[in-house]
């Protein structure tokens, strides 16, 4: 009821909603302890998802071992589940939806939105959804709280041929995709990614669609050999070969588009490779050492 007496709507569920649920909280620098904690409640506009799978970012492992937020904390961001619970107004989403949802989402009305500069957006830079404590994403959590301007833009319905494993990547496919647009990759481009981690083979991946020609390079064996089964015309150990000795491919050089992932290497090293006039896209700690 509110101070006015009027009696709001009660959020709508999908049979019984419990109390508490389980999550792993990040509780100190390295630490993350799986707690019984309250699930959230919902307010007017959110939508409340069972969580049936979510991803462990790159990010969410310096957030913890670096202390880069202050504890405490649940994390997790590449999430997917159920609609379980819709709060007042909600006409969206109904119970039982498949969904994936982004932790942050713009307005698409100020300034930076309309030129799509979306990360410099006001309500974007908010996180919209929680399980408890900070908002960070809550992914690893039972149950997460998609805040209104999140449950309003930030959901996307999953067809039935998509898993919740492979929902997962939406979000950061999505990063991925921004990049490749950034980068202007066109078909018959050459591409360079340097480091073929997790994002590194997806940005790959997505590349590849654009039709461009791939190069790649990561000191691990097995990353160059699976970046060679996506679509790599060749791949590079950058520990026992330089990339400018081994491979000068004539007056285009190698452009637009460079990959850094966990991993450093000087950049001297291979700007040479480069054409003049490249792109080079850093998707990466802001920490490294250029």
């Amino acid at each position: 009821m509110t101070r006015t007496g009027t009696t709001l709507e009660p959020a709508r569920t999908l049979g019984p909603i419990p109390r508490t649920m389980r999550a792993g909280v990040y509780r100190e620098k390295g630490l993350v302890r799986v707690e019984e904690v309250s699930v959230p409640e919902l307010a007017e506009g959110e939508v409340l998802i069972k969580v049936a799978a979510c991803g462990v970012c790159g990010t969410d492992i310096k957030k913890i071992f670096h202390r880069y937020v202050e504890p405490p904390q649940i994390l997790g961001h590449e999430l997917a589940g159920t609609v379980v619970a819709v709060g007042r107004g909600v006409t969206k989403w109904k119970l039982g939806d498949r969904v994936m949802s982004f932790h942050h989402s713009p307005c698409r009305k100020c300034f930076y939105c309309e030129r799509r500069l979306f990360s410099q957006c006001k309500q974007y830079k908010t996180t919209g959804l929680t399980a408890g404590f900070t908002p960070n994403g809550g992914g690893f959590a039972e149950y997460v709280k998609a805040m209104p301007w999140v449950a309003d833009r930030g959901i996307v319905a999953l067809t039935g041929n998509v898993t919740f494993e492979e929902a997962t990547f939406i979000e950061p496919i999505n990063t991925i995709l921004k990049a490749v647009q950034k980068a202007r990759v066109a078909s018959g481009e050459t591409v360079l990614v340097i480091g073929c981690g997790p994002i590194g083979l997806q940005l790959l991946m997505v590349a590849n669609l654009e039709g461009a020609r791939l190069y790649t390079s990561d000191p691990m064996a097995v990353r160059r050999a699976k970046s060679l089964t996506l679509g790599a015309m060749e791949s590079f150990d950058p520990v026992m070969v330089s990339l400018w000795s081994r491979s000068r491919p004539g007056p285009m050089g190698v452009g637009p588009m460079r990959s850094w992932w966990r991993w450093r290497m000087p950049r001297w090293s291979w700007r040479r490779w480069l054409r003049q006039g490249p792109v080079d896209v850093y998707f990466c700690s802001p920490r490294m050492t250029l």
